[in-house]
């Protein structure tokens, strides 16, 4: 018996293969699971933000959803070369929530990112975090 996977991107393409055929499918499924994914974390990003205009909120999701369009498929493949995971596919929903999420704060995550990495090169290198 075949096991069927129930991960969403599985699941998108299967639906979209009944609307557009297998082949399209398997290209209109994942960046639909991109596309929710990240409206669900810009939701969540909207929240924190000031109130703002109706046309205002909707250049938002458009922006965070472009973002996490073009970048999630990219930082799902890199995670999965640094995991050693051939199949990626089930990244790209938590990725692009991440993406979607982190909103308008992608500059503190940044920094925060930024001070990690150097805080693990510096443990690498024997540093002593300047104590003296």
């Amino acid at each position: 018996m075949n096991a069927q996977q129930l991960d969403p991107v599985s699941v998108a393409v299967a639906l979209a293969s009944v609307l557009f055929g297998p082949a399209l499918a398997a290209i209109i499924g994942p960046y639909a699971v991109i596309l929710i994914s990240a409206t669900v974390g810009a939701a969540w990003a909207l929240g924190r933000r000031d109130p703002a205009a109706k046309l205002s909120a909707a250049w938002y999701f458009l922006r965070l959803n472009a973002t996490a369009i073009l970048i999630t498929v990219s930082i799902a493949k890199l995670a999965g070369i640094w995991l050693g995971v051939a199949d990626h596919s089930w990244m790209l929903a938590p990725i692009a929530l991440v993406v979607g999420g982190v909103g308008d704060d992608w500059p503190v995550v940044g920094r925060w990112l930024v001070a990690a990495a150097g805080r693990i090169f510096e443990r690498r290198a024997g540093g002593d975090g300047g104590v003296q």
